[in-house]
């Protein structure tokens, strides 16, 4: 029963050192990438990534104000997806995190991550005109204005 084993586990390394030897004469079987242009997106229109334009950036400021130290660091992406010639989707991201150490050396609350988006669905249904549909979530602090300008009677 060895000697059968051990016969059969020598031929089996044989044939396949055998066989190894013809897989440099086969093509190359590597997947395509879009480097070099070598896929084609014409049936895929939806997925033509001509249809997306995506910009990323990232910043850092710092400022000192009466002793205490601001700093905010953010990383903003705007991203478009043409759906049609007509019809647009625009999606702008803003991560940031404030924060405002103290005297005491301590950040002060509130220096958690916090998230500002603008989305946007632009139809155009001719060449003059268009219908654009927004959501906002935008930061807004009261205590900045002093005086509104459109009420100019209430000081």
């Amino acid at each position: 029963m060895r000697l059968f084993i051990r016969t059969f586990l020598i031929t089996i390394f044989t044939i396949g050192l055998a066989l190894a030897q013809f897989r440099a004469s086969r093509p190359d079987m590597s997947v395509p990438t879009n480097l070099n242009g070598e896929l084609d997106y014409s049936g895929w229109s939806l997925f033509d990534p001509n249809r997306f334009d995506m910009q990323h950036g990232f910043s850092m400021s710092m400022m000192n104000i009466g002793g205490q130290s601001v700093s905010v660091a953010g990383y903003t992406n705007n991203l478009t997806y043409w759906a049609k010639n007509n019809l647009r989707l625009d999606a702008n991201i803003l991560l940031y995190q404030p924060a405002i150490n103290t005297v005491q050396g301590g950040l002060a609350p509130g220096s958690s991550l916090k998230a500002v988006y603008d989305v946007g669905l632009i139809y155009a249904p001719t060449k003059n005109s268009f219908l654009e549909l927004r959501f906002q979530n935008a930061p807004y602090y009261q205590s900045y204005q002093s005086q509104s300008p459109f009420h100019l009677r209430m000081r």
